[in-house]
């Protein structure tokens, strides 16, 4: 995923007051607050990020991130976050998103700015199909006069305001669960239990092409089922995948059009899924389907971890993999690599832990301590209080 060069704001300053005041942005989602999935999903995608908040500064500073108040006071609505985040931002173009939906596109910097940049406009914002959601939008600087002038007027409806620019409608009707949102206090409960997988950690193993993931997996699925611990695994591949062969029945439904055949036989049920193909895919977001959806699919009774191989740009926890034979260099290590596995030693100035990509245990006992620390357990298995 390449990073556009835009800046991004998360908006949390509002009242909340469908949710009884409290703090949208800081309330809990898989066990991390709202405004941090926002953060996950928007970090790979511009080259600055900032956070817009009118309450508790301090918890959302806490993430790393720059955090602005409102300029004008008041309470003055989600305008009046784009007009300080305008103000705040280092590039002219600057996209703007809520803080209370977890699931935002992982292209939406690229789709917006593409479309301002195909034609001579000012604004963009997104469209799932069938409803507008204009707080999903990417305005450009010189937009900042003619906002202030607007709500100076009393002006404080998102949409009419960037109806009176040159703006684009984009469409984002391939994926329009990334706009779920939240509202409501009994809307976050029912969401939570929505995602059958919010529990189930996830990390990634990463890597060039011929490092060797496929069989770091193979052996350590052994090593960590013997520590009690049930894999499911997520591999995404760049070749055609046939899961069904050729003149048999399923694949027969398939070919008459079927979106979706279930199999089932004493040992095992498969659920073959077609997949749309969006036109506009950039050569490096062609997986047709996300991540978190896979994951969603997953049974939570069935598994405690689930480790991915590829998906390498999305926002998980990841070990990354090198040789030493191998001619492209070492990745630099972003926030997201808890572990660099080499078959050498590393420069000490390395900051990310190293392990012996050849020694199988260790890299399990590693994952093993990982997990633990996720599930909210210390080494000897005992729950960890908060406090």
């Amino acid at each position: 995923m390449k990073k556009q060069p835009v800046s991004a704001v998360i908006l949390c300053g509002g009242l909340s007051r469908r949710m009884q005041g409290a703090d949208k942005g800081l309330q809990l989602f898989r066990r991390q607050p709202l405004f941090m999935h926002a953060k996950v999903r928007l970090q790979p995608q511009v080259e600055q990020l900032l956070i817009n908040a009118n309450r508790h500064q301090q918890h959302y500073a806490k993430c790393g991130l720059p955090v602005f108040i409102d300029e004008l006071d008041g309470f003055l609505g989600p305008l009046s976050g784009m007009l300080s985040g305008l103000k705040h931002s280092a590039h002219d173009w600057v996209l703007f998103v809520p803080c209370d939906s977890p699931f935002l596109p992982l292209d939406l910097a690229e789709r917006l700015l593409s479309a301002v940049s195909a034609q001579d406009l000012t604004l963009a914002y997104a469209s799932d199909g069938e409803r507008e959601h204009p707080t999903f939008a990417l305005l450009h600087k010189s937009l900042a006069a003619d906002l202030r002038a607007y709500l100076q007027q009393g002006g404080r409806k998102v949409r009419d305001f960037m109806r009176r620019q040159r703006y684009a409608v984009v469409d984002f009707s391939d994926q329009p669960q990334a706009f779920a949102n939240v509202n409501y206090v009994a809307q976050l409960d029912e969401l939570n239990r929505e995602q059958p997988n919010s529990g189930i950690p996830m990390l990634g193993i990463s890597g060039y092409s011929g490092s060797g993931k496929t069989t770091l997996l193979e052996k350590l699925l052994p090593h960590l089922q013997q520590k009690g611990l049930r894999v499911a695994v997520i591999k995404h591949t760049h070749h055609d995948l046939t899961t069904d062969k050729p003149g048999k029945d399923s694949w027969r439904m398939t070919q008459a059009g079927a979106s979706q055949v279930a199999v089932a036989c004493d040992q095992r049920w498969a659920i073959m899924t077609e997949t749309p193909q969006r036109e506009n895919r950039s050569a490096e977001n062609q997986s047709a389907v996300s991540l978190d959806y896979l994951a969603r699919q997953l049974d939570p009774a069935l598994s405690d971890l689930i480790l991915v191989e590829g998906f390498k740009q999305e926002p998980l926890p990841k070990i990354l993999l090198h040789r030493q034979a191998m001619t492209k260099p070492l990745p630099q290590a972003d926030e997201w690599v808890l572990a660099l596995a080499t078959d050498y030693p590393l420069p000490a100035a390395q900051t990310v832990s190293r392990l012996d990509l050849n020694a199988v245990e260790q890299i399990a006992e590693f994952i093993h301590q990982w997990w633990r620390q996720q599930r909210g357990q210390d080494q000897n298995g005992e729950a960890v209080g908060n406090g």
